[in-house]
């Protein structure tokens, strides 16, 4: 994998500042035929950033199994301040395969700062709410459920902790009663032995537990607070990757 991202920054010019899995591989549930989904943060030299030329601020790679996106520092901190979800997710990845420590460090806190609990609940209801509909049929995609699972559970999280969700799946599940997190373990290890296609039988128990849990986070939704990004910092930091 650093051959490539090596590859990447070679070929678009670019200092790749943190580079790590997303998705089911990150969330500990992948199944045998689960992409590799690497997401990057980069740099340009300075002069990219000196002219009033609007450049292309991502890149995207797809060369079968191996899906890379990245995007370029200061996109990358504007996502952050409004609390985008995939944003703060990757930064806090299990899986790296590349980042230097002071750097990631800093946008770490830089992410808990601009955490927003409302947005990002909203976030997490919006993506809930669009796999629970999926869950009505007799068989359904393992990855749907665990789709909606991970979603709902981490708008759980933030009513009972308000503060950013883990992104390993499993962490989460001290959220739940024994019963329902057992249910949950014996599908995990399923999905490892099965392919993205497989239709498993529908599974009543945890598909009462996801629709309560939306319904709970949609009731509280709007009590949650926003995030405090601080600009400066933002800025300062942005300055400081471009200048070194």
């Amino acid at each position: 994998m650093r051959g490539k991202l090596d590859k990447i920054a070679e070929e678009y010019n670019t200092n790749i500042l943190f580079a790590c899995e997303s998705g089911s591989r990150a969330w500990g549930f992948p199944s045998p035929d689960s992409d590799f989904d690497v997401r990057f943060v980069y740099t340009h030299p300075l002069e990219w950033y000196l002219t009033l030329k609007e450049n292309q601020d991502s890149i995207t790679i797809m060369n079968g199994d191996f899906d890379a996106v990245g995007w370029e520092l200061r996109k990358k901190l504007r996502l952050l301040k409004k609390s985008n979800i995939p944003a703060l997710e990757h930064l806090f990845s299990p899986i790296l395969y590349k980042h230097e420590n002071e750097s990631l460090n800093e946008l770490r806190a830089i992410a808990k700062e601009c955490f927003s609990p409302i947005a990002s609940m909203h976030h997490y209801l919006s993506m809930s709410k669009k796999y629970e509909e999926k869950l009505s049929h007799s068989s359904i995609k393992l990855k749907d459920v665990f789709y909606a699972l991970r979603t709902s559970l981490a708008g759980k999280w933030i009513l009972e902790y308000n503060s950013m969700p883990p992104v390993i799946f499993n962490e989460m599940l001290s959220l739940t009663k024994k019963e329902i997190a057992s249910e949950i373990e014996l599908l995990i290890d399923i999905k490892s032995t099965k392919k993205e296609t497989y239709l498993h039988p529908r599974n009543e128990l945890l598909i009462q537990f996801i629709s309560k849990t939306i319904q709970i986070n949609h009731k509280y939704a709007q009590s949650l607070s926003a995030g405090k990004p601080n600009d400066d910092r933002l800025n300062n930091f942005l300055y400081k990757e471009i200048t070194k």
